[in-house]
C-alpha cells in the first residue's frame, strides 16, 4: 500500500482531452503483419458477439524469432516526438515464445521511474514475471496532449511488436489518474488492439467511443481529486456498449464487482474502496489494485472463434492452399506460395482495380435471415489498402457485405459479423482484393490465415 504521506503534485485543472481533469501525481519472419480493425464498418454490420467455440492459439508478433532485445531504458520515438520508456521483460524470456504486453501510464506531475519503483504499490511484482511491461513517459507532466501521446503509443506498439517476441490477442494497457484516463482513451481509439484495460482513479474524457474494451476501473468513493462521480460515468459508458445488463455479483477484492450479460470477451468489472491515500485524497493507488489488475488480466483469454456450422475453418495452411483460389487479371501480375502456415500472394505488377489481385474460397452457400461471423489474421509486407469481401462467385458478381482494412507489416485478427438480410442469388465468394491503386509499394506481399466464416445463427 501506498504511504499516505506520498507527496502530491500541484493540483490545478488541466485541459485534458475534450474536457477538464484535475490529476494528482501518482505515487503510483514472416512478412511482417497486419493492423487495426476495418476503418469502416458497412451497412448490417456490427461488432463480433463471441459465444463459446474452441481456444485460440497465441497470434505471435513479427518480432517472434529474433534474438532477444535487451530490456530496461529505452527512448521511443515518433517523428519530432520522443520520450522515455522502461521495459521489463521476464527471467528466461527467449524471443521465441509469445509474450503478453502490458503499457503502463503514470499520474501527472510523476514518471515511468515512479510509476514503476512506489507509485503502482506491487503492480511491478504481480506482473513483471509473466507479462512484458512498457512504462511509459508523458509527453508533458501528464497525458493531456492526446494527439502527440497516441503517436507515441502506436509508435511504441509497432516497436515493441516487431522487435520482441508478443502475443498480439493478449495486449493490455492501464493507468493511474491522467494515465488512467489516457488509458480509457486508449479503449476508444485503440481498442482492436487491446485485450483489455485497467484505470485506476481515471475518467472518461471522449463523449463518442469508436471502439471497445474490455474494462477494469478502480476509484475511490471520495476521491477529492477525480470525483467519483466521473469514474462511474466511465463504467456506465462502457457497460452500456460492452452489452451489460444492471444486475452485478461481488469479484476479487471487497468492493469489487462484474456486470452481468456482457458480451463474452468484453467483462466489465468496477471497484470502489475508501482507502485514504495520497494524504487522505482517496485518489491514490489502493493496496489491492495490482493484484485485482493482474486477476482481471489473466481471466482475459483469446477471444475464442464462434460456436456454429463452419463454412470455412482454415486453421492454417501447412497441409497446402485448397480450396483457396489466388488470382491475377487485368495488367496485375504476380505468384503465391504457402510460407510458415500462412498463404501469401505477391502482388508485382500494380493493376488497375483492386480484383485484379485477390485470394478467395469461391462456392459457399449462405442463407437470407441468418448471422455470420468472419475472423482471420492479415498482414502484409507494407502498408495497403485491402478491400475484403463477400458477394457473388459468378455474374453479376453482386457483392452483399465489403470492409476497407488498411493492412501493415504486423499481423493482426480481425473480426466482423453480419447478417445477410435478402436472399443470395447463387453461391458467394469471400475474398481478399489487393490490386490497383490500393497497392501502395510493389511488390506487395499479402498474407492470410487463420480464416473462419461461420454461420452463427
Amino acid at each position: 500500500m501506498l504511504s499516505t504521506s506520498a507527496r502530491c503534485g500541484s493540483r490545478l485543472p488541466i485541459a485534458f482531452f475534450l474536457t477538464s481533469l484535475v490529476a494528482c501525481s501518482g505515487s503510483s519472419a514472416l512478412p511482417p503483419a497486419a493492423p487495426n480493425a476495418p476503418t469502416a464498418a458497412p451497412a448490417g454490420s456490427s461488432a463480433l458477439e463471441v459465444v463459446a467455440g474452441h481456444a485460440e492459439p497465441p497470434s505471435p508478433s513479427s518480432g517472434c524469432g529474433r534474438a532477444p532485445a535487451a530490456a530496461g531504458a529505452q527512448l521511443v520515438k515518433a517523428g519530432e516526438l520522443q520520450t522515455p520508456y522502461l521495459l521489463t521483460l521476464p527471467d528466461g524470456y527467449d524471443g521465441k515464445s509469445p509474450l503478453p504486453l502490458v503499457f503502463a501510464f503514470h499520474g501527472r506531475t510523476r514518471s515511468h521511474q515512479t510509476m514503476h519503483d512506489s507509485d503502482a504499490s506491487h503492480l511491478a511484482d504481480e506482473l513483471g514475471q509473466r507479462y512484458a511491461v512498457a512504462y511509459v513517459k508523458s509527453l508533458g507532466p501528464g497525458f493531456d496532449q492526446p494527439s502527440d501521446n497516441l503517436r507515441i503509443f502506436d509508435a511504441l506498439y509497432t516497436h515493441l511488436t516487431s522487435n520482441y517476441c508478443i502475443d498480439t490477442e493478449q495486449v493490455f494497457a492501464l493507468g493511474h489518474s491522467s494515465g488512467a484516463a489516457f488509458s480509457e482513451l486508449l479503449a476508444c481509439e485503440r481498442g482492436s488492439r487491446l485485450r483489455g484495460v485497467a484505470a485506476v482513479a481515471g475518467a472518461l474524457v471522449l463523449p463518442v467511443c469508436a471502439e471497445r474494451s474490455a474494462m477494469l476501473l478502480i476509484h475511490g468513493d471520495h476521491d477529492a481529486v477525480v470525483p467519483v462521480s466521473r469514474g462511474r460515468a466511465g463504467r456506465d459508458h462502457f457497460a452500456a456498449v460492452n452489452g451489460c445488463g444492471r444486475q452485478t455479483s461481488p469479484i476479487g477484492a471487497p468492493g469489487c464487482m462484474s456486470y452481468a450479460g456482457c458480451e463474452p470477451s468484453l467483462p466489465v468489472e468496477w471497484c470502489e474502496h475508501a482507502e485514504p491515500t495520497y494524504q487522505n485524497t482517496n485518489h491514490g493507488w489502493p493496496s489491492f489494485a495490482s493484484a485485482e489488475i493482474a486477476r482481471f488480466f489473466g481471466s482475459l483469454g483469446r477471444v475464442p472463434r464462434p460456436a456454429g456450422t463452419a463454412l470455412i475453418r482454415n486453421e492454417s495452411f501447412e497441409s497446402g492452399s485448397e480450396p483457396w483460389q489466388v488470382g491475377f487479371g487485368g495488367s496485375a501480375k504476380g505468384t503465391s506460395s504457402v510460407k510458415n502456415g500462412a498463404l501469401c500472394a505477391t502482388l508485382e505488377s500494380q493493376g488497375e482495380n483492386p480484383w485484379d489481385a485477390q485470394v478467395q474460397v469461391t462456392g459457399l452457400q449462405l442463407e437470407q435471415g441468418r448471422d455470420y461471423a468472419i475472423d482471420y489474421r492479415l498482414w502484409a509486407s507494407a502498408a495497403s489498402d485491402v478491400r475484403v469481401k463477400l458477394g457473388l462467385d459468378a455474374a453479376p458478381y453482386s457483392e452483399y457485405w465489403v470492409n476497407s482494412v488498411v493492412v501493415t507489416p504486423e499481423p493482426q485478427r480481425l473480426r466482423s459479423q453480419l447478417t445477410l438480410s435478402e436472399s443470395a442469388k447463387g453461391t458467394m465468394a469471400f475474398g481478399f482484393q489487393f490490386a490497383g491503386s490500393a497497392a501502395a509499394k510493389l511488390p506487395l506481399t499479402l498474407c492470410i490465415d487463420d480464416v473462419s466464416v461461420t454461420r452463427v445463427r
